[in-house]
């Protein structure tokens, strides 16, 4: 089944937050995304945002913010769905309609997204105690 990206206000911030917390259900326990998509949604650059779409399902999805710069908040796709592009497709479409460099922080156990994000032309530019900031330049 094809995969489409529609921009973030296809889902509304309730649905996205129901999405991110079934992306990442171990961090649910800890973690209040209701709140963090809220956040999000505050200082949200809509044109580099997206929700990737299965059908009807959503089933992945990238909040890019404006915080001291254009910075990735959030990026997942479902479980039964990764590893078939679609994480690159949510990059790639933030990178392609960004304006300016692009930062985001990536945890230091997520190998799979440091190798994505190396291999979309991000670079590692500083390490922090639980994570790393990556950065690319747009020109």
């Amino acid at each position: 089944m094809k995969i489409e990206l529609e921009p973030i206000d296809s889902l509304s911030q309730e649905t996205l937050a129901g999405l991110f917390n079934s992306i990442f259900p171990e961090t649910a326990i800890h973690w209040d995304i209701q709140k963090e998509v809220e956040k999000s949604f505050e200082d949200l650059e809509e044109e580099c945002s997206a929700v990737a779409w299965k059908g009807d399902k959503p089933i992945g999805a990238i909040i890019c913010v404006n915080r001291n710069g254009l910075q990735i908040d959030h990026v997942g796709v479902l479980q039964n769905n990764r590893r078939m592009g679609i994480g690159r497709m949510l990059i790639r479409y933030a990178i392609d309609n960004a304006d300016r460099d692009i930062k985001g922080l990536v945890p230091k156990d997520n190998q799979a997204v440091m190798e994505l994000m190396e291999e979309e032309g991000f670079q590692r530019v500083e390490e922090r105690e639980d994570c790393y900031l990556y950065r690319i330049e747009i020109d």
